[in-house]
């Protein structure tokens, strides 16, 4: 019998107890009895089960107790905090680029894409949510509604200025199947291109459909050429109407939507990139270069194409320092060299794109595969990164190398600034504000959406990292 069958019984008769005429006995009594012939294989499997019905036991009681703890900081974590559970899962989720205020009000309007994913039990739908949040206040711990589970919920006092958050559905858009990833055009909002589960690519003028759906798919243009289903999707934000899209078929592909005419709804890929060797998982155009895209896939391997080349069978650079799949890259949009990708491996690379041949820095804190990821739009060197270990880190990458205590070392790396556990399953995405800093949307498997910005005494600038021109600006 291997050892770790033996130490999976040993496992066993501790929680069976060994007692006289406890379990622990007659199961070992079992163990002695002479066995009929081809009933080994059976107790094996009654055992590895329970092994697993324990295991599964064990983790949902961590997870119970991980969130408890997490539902009692809650107060002193986060200067705004609203959850709320959408009627189907969204596997996508990108704040729109506006904010709309009012003088004589004092909250603000805030836009989030969303999609549905059904499973097949209903219709999906794009939908498009307004999300009222609160003018700057500081909330205290009373501020908290537990129940709710949110710090400024609709109705809740915050701060004493009696400012609002609220949630709502404002448009939806029908759409065949579910909606594994929807974003917007950068040069026009109002233009959401949406990756289907056929391998499709659909483009959508918002403006032209009403508020509520009409049971009828009707999107403005249709993108065909993937013979699969995929997730990487992203508008060139260089040039209005170009995207490029990834596939489980293995391909790269980029499109011209203003090659449209309104003879036919169909349009083929203008190049189709074959450089990698299995799935691709995610894109990205380089958002200061505007000839190179990034692409990462199940081979391992981060590529970047240059599409001023004329070969569509090689990159012009290849990467491979992940252990396991790569799922997504992030390019830095305020320094040229600096990218990142997210692995299977349960780490974040960090990568100067002068020389991928090894990566500068592993970020190690997630459990499990890391999913999705995304910089700051405002601090250089703030990343975000999403788990299927249901946590959302911040990673300040100046802290990268600084001493630590062995008290600091038990909490993590330097680098790890903030861990965000208010789900309970595997993220499925995140998206930074564009508007309002460390505000953040994330999106689990199991319905719930958050809408959370963390406490300023946590991430806030520390007077001694601030210049002393702006310590001047900020005295009254």
């Amino acid at each position: 019998m291997a050892l770790n069958q033996v130490d999976g019984m040993r496992s066993n008769l501790r929680c069976m107890g060994s007692g006289p005429g406890s379990p622990a006995l007659r199961y070992i009594s079992t163990l002695l009895s002479p066995l009929p012939p081809g009933s080994s294989y059976l107790m094996l499997s009654i055992v590895s089960a329970h092994e697993q019905e324990q295991e599964e036991t064990i983790e949902t009681k961590i997870l119970n107790e991980e969130y408890k703890n997490w539902k009692k900081n809650a107060p002193f974590l986060y200067d705004l905090l609203l959850s709320t559970a959408l009627d189907w899962p969204t596997l996508t989720v990108e704040w729109f680029p506006d904010k709309q205020s009012s003088p004589d009000r004092n909250y603000s309007t805030n836009r989030l894409l969303l999609g549905t994913h059904t499973s097949g039990e209903a219709q999906n739908y794009i939908q498009i949510a307004h999300v009222l949040l609160p003018n700057s206040t500081v909330p205290g711990a009373n501020d908290y509604d537990e129940d709710r589970e949110e710090i400024g919920g609709y109705g809740a006092s915050v701060g004493s200025a009696g400012n609002d958050v609220k949630f709502d559905i404002v448009q939806r858009i029908d759409h065949p199947g579910e909606v594994n990833k929807a974003r917007y055009m950068p040069q026009n909002p109002d233009m959401i291109a949406t990756m289907c589960v056929d391998g499709k690519v659909m483009i959508w003028d918002r403006a032209k459909h009403s508020s509520h759906p009409t049971g009828t798919v009707n999107a403005q243009i249709e993108l065909v050429g993937h013979s699969e289903e995929g997730f990487g999707l992203d508008w060139d934000p260089h040039q209005e109407g170009q995207l490029v899209t990834g596939s489980r078929d293995t391909t790269v592909k980029l499109w011209d939507i203003t090659s449209y005419s309104k003879q036919s709804i169909t349009l083929s890929p203008t190049r189709t990139y074959t450089h990698h060797a299995a799935i691709v998982n995610d894109v990205q155009h380089h958002p200061l270069h505007n000839s190179l895209i990034g692409t990462v896939s199940d081979d391992l391997t981060l590529q970047i194409l240059d599409v001023r080349q004329p070969s569509t069978s090689t990159s012009v650079i290849q990467g491979k320092g992940h252990d396991d799949a790569v799922n997504a890259l992030s390019f830095n949009p305020a320094s040229e060299y600096l990218l990142a990708t997210a692995s299977a491996d349960k780490t974040v690379g960090i990568w100067d794109l002068r020389d991928l041949r090894f990566k500068l820095h592993a970020l190690e804190g997630h459990v499990e595969a890391v999913t999705s990821l995304a910089w700051h739009p405002f601090e250089e060197a703030i990343l975000g990164s999403a788990s299927d270990d249901r946590r959302v880190c911040f990673w300040d990458l100046s802290k990268v190398g600084e001493e630590q205590t062995p008290e600091d070392q038990e909490d993590g790396p330097p680098e790890l600034l903030f861990m965000h556990g208010g789900h309970i399953n595997s993220i499925a995405e995140f998206s930074w504000n564009k508007n309002d800093p460390w505000l953040i949307c994330s999106a689990a498997e199991d319905n719930l959406l958050q809408v959370w910005k963390v406490a300023n005494a946590i991430v806030g600038k520390d007077t001694d990292d601030v210049p002393t021109e702006e310590l001047e600006q900020m005295e009254p």
